[in-house]
């Protein structure tokens, strides 16, 4: 036990001093157990990998704030599974207000006159194609063909991180070229068949 804390108190000792090579070696002693305690969790390679690199990018970015008489083992579990729980967390928040959401504008969709919901499909589609190329694929990829983030990031062989990264630019977009609040997720219920035909 004691070899252990100088051990560990040596390694803080090197990170604080932005020794590259000790951080390499925190990393590949760490790194397949880290992973496999998150993919227990998470079921999702591409998701897990993300939040296991994050928590490395933690540990060396807070390197200069770590307690020597802490473990920087636990300090990476604690925090790849905090990454965890906030993911969790963020997803199940994001589902029920969509959910909520969705109910109440569907309700106002079906009494909307056929002309103002085709005008409305009409620029929705408009924006979709002015959208940057690889933008627009991840897009029709996660709305029209409904695949999940993970498996769109294992099809184009790119992270999760980008996938998210390109879904809020092609929002940000379309909301801009759209100018009417709060319409784009309702009408990309209905479009899937519309924007296939086109």
């Amino acid at each position: 036990m004691k070899k252990t804390k100088q051990n560990n108190l040596q390694l803080v000792i090197s990170l604080k001093k932005g020794d590259e090579s000790v951080f390499k070696v925190i990393y590949d002693t760490n790194i397949k157990a880290l992973t496999a305690f998150i993919n227990s969790y998470t079921k999702n390679q591409p998701e897990t990998k993300d939040i296991v690199q994050d928590a490395f990018i933690k540990l060396w970015t807070a390197r200069n704030a770590l307690d020597e008489n802490k473990s920087i083992v636990n300090f990476l579990y604690t925090t790849a599974y905090n990454g965890f729980i906030d993911k969790y967390r963020k997803n199940k928040r994001e589902q029920t207000m969509l959910d909520g959401w969705l109910y109440k504008r569907l309700v106002l969709w079906a009494n909307e006159d056929e002309d103002v919901k085709l005008r409305k499909i009409i620029l929705v589609k408009i924006a979709i194609e002015k959208l940057p190329p690889k933008c627009k694929e991840i897009f029709i990829l996660s709305k029209f063909e409904q695949l999940k983030y993970s498996e769109i990031a294992n099809k184009l062989d790119i992270s999760i991180k980008t996938v998210e990264n390109q879904m809020g630019k092609a929002f940000s977009i379309i909301r801009k070229e759209v100018k009417e609040k709060n319409i784009l997720n309702l009408f990309l219920c209905f479009m899937k068949k519309s924007f296939a035909t086109n």
